[in-house]
């Protein structure tokens, strides 16, 4: 089986799945108002999102982040989707959206502790199941809480990319120095990072990402997983890794919902939420986890660059600063740097550093 077929038989998997769920969620949605839901309002949620609509990997996640909502709520919550909405943040802070699903990367603007939610880059990051451990039980979601409630969100771990990130490329390079002036699509502090290694950052919408790099306009460009990698086309448009990557453990990617609608939603429905989005979390990983090998298999030797050692031991080091740099931004940020790094201390001997 190509990787195409498999793409549509577990996607085809997944639209019965989905199917099945919507068909349920309908009858519960129509018997609930019927009856006493009705008194209770019927409510849409506007989604907004930066992927096209049948984009695979996020915005299938967002689909069945909506669609599970529904169901759970009998119908009485609706789920709106818009796609291609770069800046979700921005149109919930607006009025224009209810939630968004997208990674706080895109929000550093806002505030650049939002990095440690995504993931950070070099040897600070953390897997997707010690991230986890540390939102869920570690301090991570009061802290997280607070710092997105100054920006009218109530933010929730959602889905993630998966625990290894792909650094691909057009071409061969074959020593630091070639990198200087050349463009790499990357995100959150990575962009930082890139710089240091004498890279010129770039933020490519994803569905020009490809073309971006078959004409030469960018050189290299980290999106996450196999999943993501693949659907925006990069296994054709940039055939070599780098052996390495920056934001090495993936991507988290979140739920963000307008603080003021989390303040009046009730204790079960808010607890119906936050199920929904640890579910989707789950399956995305995995989801990931099926698809890796088969979508990114180990690439031969002639498509690794061959300085691969080199730019990790620099991406580490160009890490440590630009992480220590951000931690000292402000007592809020401080805060949370040193609860994700005494959690990363005490993981040390597991794969969270690894």
């Amino acid at each position: 089986m190509d990787r195409r077929e498999f793409l549509k038989s577990t996607g085809a998997a997944a639209a019965a799945a989905t199917t099945a769920a919507a068909v349920t969620g309908a009858a519960a949605a129509e018997t609930a108002l019927a009856a006493p839901a009705i008194s209770k309002g019927l409510h849409e949620l506007r989604l907004v999102m930066p992927w096209a609509d049948g984009f695979a990997g996020p915005a299938d996640q967002a689909h069945r982040l909506g669609q599970r909502i529904v169901t759970m709520s009998e119908g009485r919550i609706r789920v709106l989707p818009s796609f291609g909405v770069v800046n979700g943040l921005a149109a919930l802070r607006s009025g224009e959206a209810d939630l968004y699903f997208a990674s706080e990367h895109d929000n550093l603007e806002a505030h650049r502790g939002l990095a440690y939610f995504a993931g950070l880059p070099g040897d600070h990051g953390l897997n997707p199941q010690h991230l986890q451990t540390w939102i869920g039980l570690g301090g991570g979601q009061v802290l997280w809480d607070e710092l997105a409630a100054d920006l009218g969100v109530k933010p929730m771990l959602a889905a993630h990319t998966g625990s290894r990130s792909y650094l691909l490329a057009t071409e061969r390079v074959d020593a630091m120095s070639a990198l200087a002036g050349r463009k790499a699509h990357v995100q959150g502090l990575a962009r930082d990072v890139a710089r240091g290694l004498g890279l010129e950052p770039v933020s490519v919408a994803p569905a020009h990402l490809a073309e971006a790099m078959r004409t030469g306009d960018v050189l290299a460009a980290e999106c996450g997983g196999a999943i993501t990698s693949y659907a925006l086309g990069l296994h054709a448009a940039a055939p070599y890794w780098a052996g390495t990557s920056i934001n090495r453990h993936g991507a988290a990617l979140s739920l963000g919902i307008g603080r003021a609608l989390w303040d009046r939603l009730s204790a079960a429905d808010q607890a119906m939420f936050a199920a929904a989005a640890s579910a989707e979390f789950q399956l995305s990983l995995a989801e990931e986890e099926a698809h890796r090998h088969l979508l990114y298999p180990e690439p031969a030797a002639d498509h690794t660059w061959p300085l691969a050692s080199e730019l990790s031991h620099a991406i580490r080091r160009v890490a440590d600063a630009i992480v220590a740099h951000t931690a000292g931004a402000d007592a809020q940020t401080r805060r949370i740097n040193d609860s994700h790094a005494a959690f990363r201390r005490s993981a040390v001997g597991t794969d969270a550093i690894a």
